[in-house]
């Protein structure tokens, strides 16, 4: 029988909001993106005039959070539990969807080596050619959670 594809769980949601924060105005992160609310990136057809409200910057954060679920769903090769699906979603969504799909972090964990992508994970803390030494701690837990989860199998 075919594992259900997981979805985020309230844990999974905390650990995020937790390492991007709350910012209710348009600010540039330390890569020199634009963002707002919990670490949304700003697109070029996105306009926020004044503040989010905490109700938007939530609504923004669950959109973020669906895109990356469905690019999990299509670049894992292995089933993962919840507590590996919380830690790879908060790396998507702090990465990027073309940089997370592009990774070595997901090759490796797709070939089960598990010590190379670990590796991997805790050095990616680098952001548009920029070191981000803010995601150091972020990095250390989603690998710490990933470890959680024991065991994978494969599809």
């Amino acid at each position: 029988m075919a594992q259900q594809p997981l979805t985020i769980s309230p844990a999974g949601i905390e650990l995020i909001k937790h390492y991007q924060g709350l910012n209710l105005e348009q600010y540039q992160d330390e890569s020199g993106l634009w963002v707002i609310g919990y670490g949304h990136m700003i697109a070029c057809y996105e306009n926020f005039a004044g503040p989010l409200t905490p109700e938007t910057a939530e609504a923004l954060l669950l959109l973020d959070i669906q895109r990356c679920q469905c690019l999990l769903q299509q670049c894992m090769e292995i089933s993962l539990n919840q507590p590996q699906y919380d830690a790879m979603v908060s790396l998507a969504l702090s990465c990027g969807n073309e940089a997370f799909y592009q990774s070595a972090i997901v090759k490796h964990i797709n070939r089960k080596e598990f010590d190379e992508a670990l590796a991997e994970w805790k050095n990616a803390i680098v952001l548009n050619g920029k070191t981000i030494s803010s995601l150091t701690s972020q990095r250390q837990a989603e690998c710490a959670l990933f470890l959680q989860g024991g065991e994978v199998e494969q599809i």
